[in-house]
């Protein structure tokens, strides 16, 4: 059986892939040939550590600008400062919306199972719904649909054994400690079916975000976006696919919506009662990069 190489992983992530190699072996220790749980483990893990290193040059100030016991830090000078100094920053993960997948797993755990809210196949988009408020009809924000695809610096082999998706949590799972009920907002999700032992709700990493900083694209555009670290689920998965939680308070971590195109809500079409509840999807494309800070001492 074939011995993949790590480094120097995080020992969680060690013990991880560990498991899924027992796992995978049989009797026939001269078979080179790696199993999905093993090439799904690798996968995920190099997602992290081929993770681009810079954010990209255009990226605003209020989004890098922030702030921790009264000091406030640029995103982009903690990045270049030594790993495990403190404060400092590093990119854990970096994706770019595709398609949405065709066959999502449900999330939840095995008593509350629910499949995500979204068109299966179809381009990224931003999906918007006619309201009314008073005599006001209106175009209102609803929730993202999108796949997305890794951004590394080398290609990442295995990735085939992976689903990424992008929806919005519809709450109301209570996964226990020490995670809880997260609350309902824009989700990100790295599932390996490899990985999921026999429960379709296993083998993923969930992370649900609050926006806390936005910044203006240009009129057709959606806007840029800086989502605070609100709720991390993982089950079953290396710890370094998403930026970590926040509960212990030495690291916070960020998502920033990048190099935004298209996604602007609809400018006709709700005009009335009969308009009420129709959904549109308009179409967009985004970067969006997991930024783990290691906060002062």
């Amino acid at each position: 059986m074939k011995t993949l190489r790590l480094g120097p992983w995080p020992a969680i992530a060690t013990l991880v892939l560990s498991a899924v190699t027992l796992a995978g072996c049989d009797d026939d220790d001269d078979d080179d040939t790696p199993s999905d749980s093993e090439l799904a483990t690798e996968a995920l893990l190099r997602i992290s550590r081929d993770a681009p290193t810079e954010l990209p040059d255009n990226v605003p100030e209020d989004l890098r600008r922030v702030t921790f016991g009264g000091t406030q830090y640029d995103l982009l000078e903690l990045l270049g400062r030594p790993s495990g100094s403190r404060p400092s920053a590093r990119i854990v993960a970096a994706y770019q919306t595709v398609d949405t997948p065709a066959d999502p797993p449900p999330l939840g755990t095995p008593s509350n199972a629910v499949l995500p809210d979204y068109t299966r196949s179809a381009p990224a988009a931003q999906v918007y719904e006619c309201r009314q408020t008073g005599g006001v009809f209106a175009w209102a924000f609803l929730q993202p649909e999108a796949g997305l695809e890794p951004m590394t610096t080398t290609p990442v082999p295995g990735l085939e054994t992976l689903g990424f998706d992008h929806f919005r949590y519809p709450g109301g799972i209570d996964y226990g400690p020490p995670t809880g009920t997260p609350p309902v907002g824009p989700a990100w999700r790295v599932s390996a079916l490899a990985l999921n032992g026999g429960e379709p709700t296993f083998g993923q990493t969930l992370f649900v975000g609050a926006a806390d900083v936005t910044v203006p694209n240009g009129a057709g555009n959606v806007p840029l976006l800086r989502l605070s670290n609100a709720a991390r689920i993982d089950q079953g998965l290396p710890s370094d696919v998403f930026s970590r939680t926040t509960s212990d308070g030495t690291q916070v971590g960020y998502v920033l919506r990048l190099d935004t195109v298209g996604g602007v809500a609809p400018t006709a079409g709700c005009a009335g009662a009969g308009d009420v509840g129709k959904r549109e999807r308009v179409p967009y494309s985004a970067g969006y990069y997991f930024v783990e800070v290691l906060t002062p001492p």
